[in-house]
């Protein structure tokens, strides 16, 4: 994988899945239009259909003649028409003014041959404009080359983030990522999706799915992390009971200390004979060893809903990720999985709106 690239990986899903040659297109790249161009300009240097002999029967001879004059304009015609495909396939939208001389070139040669049947209009100010075309090079339409650069590092930068992400995660010694699972990659995952929202010449399903998918991962990753954080979970009960853990909550051991030293206190009174100190220090210690069991009880059951979660997620990013569910249906189930508003941002949301007719 040493020679993997951002642009390696694209131009494989390109092969895969076509939706993306429109925005390969609107960066100037489109290999199949060159092929294309190529195959016209043969077909314009193709031999014409000779004159039918003349037999000496004008009525005939005229037949022969009509047919042929028709076959000889079907024989470039063809060619004009394929040429005519090729202009409606996606391409740099500042090429449209060539476009249009294109066109008025294909109208220009049919007149002709319609004029003077038989006749080889000449072709050469066609294949020109054809290659001018494929190549933006064209002197009288010039085409800002830094532009489409830009266009280029954008469909990678932004269109290849969540590509470059799943080539880091196979990677155990790639650090251009982040871990899923900490703070820097949600914001590097918010900032992307920003961006890919800025950018509409980018937005297809298929960037769309690969951004949600990823939104999907860091989500279920976050998910299974708060399932074993007993301490993240235990910040989230409600009435607490007094103990020096709820004081100091990063101290890892706080709890076991606070019990150590109620015993301690407990004894020390004991032996002074301070009786009553001693019992209440006892009823204390009794009363927060009866919470701490059902603080843990309360973790266990929070662990289990957690768990339960991740579980759900996880069939939603499978069967999002094989085109089972649509965008709409998607959207109900992030509100349902994530109600506090702590997996998914508000971009992820404005992602699910971008195409509105898969939301059906």
């Amino acid at each position: 994988m040493a020679d993997w690239s951002i642009w390696r990986a694209l131009e494989e899903w390109r092969s895969k899945r076509h939706e993306l040659d429109p925005i390969f297109a609107y960066a100037g790249i489109n290999s199949g239009l060159e092929s294309l161009v190529n195959r016209i300009c043969v077909d314009l240097k193709r031999t014409a259909p000779t004159p039918p002999l003349v037999s000496g029967d004008p009525s005939r001879d005229g037949e022969e003649l009509a047919r042929y004059h028709e076959g000889y304009y079907r024989h470039f015609d063809e060619a004009l028409y394929k040429t005519e495909g090729l202009l409606r396939q996606p391409w740099v939208p500042e090429a449209a003014p060539q476009v249009e001389a294109i066109q008025q070139e294909i109208l220009r040669l049919r007149q002709h041959m319609r004029e003077h049947p038989g006749k080889n209009p000449g072709f050469g100010e066609l294949e020109q404009l054809l290659l001018h075309y494929v190549n933006l090079d064209n002197p009288r339409f010039p085409v800002d080359k830094a532009m489409l650069q830009e266009r280029r590092d954008q469909l990678i930068d932004i269109a290849g983030f969540p590509l470059l992400v799943q080539h880091a995660l196979t990677d155990p010694y790639n650090d251009q990522i982040p871990p899923l699972i900490s703070a820097d990659f949600r914001q590097m995952l918010v900032d992307k999706t920003a961006a890919y929202l800025a950018t509409p010449w980018l937005q297809t399903k298929v960037v769309t799915h690969w951004y949600i998918t990823l939104a999907l991962d860091a989500a279920l990753v976050s998910k299974k992390r708060d399932a074993t954080d007993d301490q993240r979970i235990r910040s989230q009960l409600k009435r607490r009971w007094p103990s020096l853990s709820v004081i100091l909550p990063d101290f890892q051991h706080a709890d076991q200390l606070w019990y150590l030293l109620l015993i301690c206190l407990s004894l020390f009174a004991m032996f002074t004979e301070t009786w009553w100190a001693a019992g209440g220090l006892m009823f204390w210690l009794y009363l927060s060893l009866g919470a701490h069991r059902r603080e843990r009880k309360h973790i266990e059951i929070r662990r289990e809903h957690l768990i339960e979660r991740a579980q759900t997620m996880k069939k939603v990013r499978d069967r999002f990720a094989s085109g089972q569910i649509s965008l709409s249906k998607l959207g109900f189930m992030f509100r349902q999985l994530d109600e506090h508003g702590e997996y998914f941002d508000a971009v992820t949301f404005d992602l699910l709106h971008l195409h509105p007719q898969d939301e059906g």
